[in-house]
Formats: structure tokens, C-alpha cells, sequence
């Protein structure tokens, strides 16, 4: 990827049957695309199923993951330098499976912008 183009990634966060926000977050990369000079990784977490993160014995914060979906999910967010976060509103809060997958990995988001789509 040439340096001069940011990879830009863009999280839906919904999981539940009837969501909407899968719809958005490719509307939002059609619109990054057409900006130009974006790599656009479009994340759905529907499709990751990542597990809780209990099931790791260490603490995020020494990157020492065990289980390979651990490992492959810090190694896509690692490779963005940005995100957009597509995410409803669940009970006056944002969805478990958003939470999950940003405590499962702890390194990787540091000093990376955030923009939220709700």
C-alpha cells in the first residue's frame, strides 16, 4: 500500500437479524472510496463472530494472544490507521459485540482516530 494512501476501517458493530447497519457502513465506504486516497477494510462483526473475551488467559495489554481469531482480528486492526465505527443504539448504550471486540485486543487502537456513525 503506498504511503500516501490511509487504510480506513470501517466496523459494523450490529449483529442482531434485521439490521440496517451493514447497509450503512457500505455506504460510508462507497462515500470514502469516491474521496480517494482510502484502502477501505469494511469489518462486519456479524461475519467475525468473535468469541468473549474471557476465553484468553492473558491480558490484552501484553499481546500475547492464544487463540488464532484473537490473532487474526489484532492483526486487521493493526493494519488500519483509522476507523469508523457503525453502531446502534442498544438500550441507551452501544451492543455487546462492539465492547467485546474492542476490549479482545488492546494495542492495536492506540493513537489511531475514531469517527462514530450512529
Amino acid at each position: 500500500m503506498p504511503v500516501d494512501v490511509l487504510k480506513l476501517g470501517i466496523i459494523v458493530a450490529s449483529i442482531r437479524h434485521g439490521r440496517v447497519g451493514d447497509k450503512v457502513g457500505t455506504w460510508i465506504g462507497e462515500a470514502a472510496r469516491q474521496h480517494g486516497g482510502l484502502d477501505i477494510d469494511l469489518i462486519d462483526l456479524a461475519e467475525l463472530d468473535l468469541p468473549a473475551n474471557t476465553k484468553e488467559p492473558n491480558h490484552p495489554a501484553t499481546g500475547e494472544y492464544l487463540h488464532d481469531y484473537t490473532k487474526k482480528w489484532g492483526a486487521r486492526v493493526a493494519s488500519c490507521q483509522a476507523f469508523v465505527i457503525v453502531t446502534p443504539e442498544y438500550n441507551h448504550g452501544y451492543p455487546a459485540s462492539l465492547k467485546n471486540a474492542l476490549d479482545l485486543v488492546n494495542k492495536e487502537w492506540w493513537y489511531k482516530p475514531v469517527g462514530f456513525a450512529s
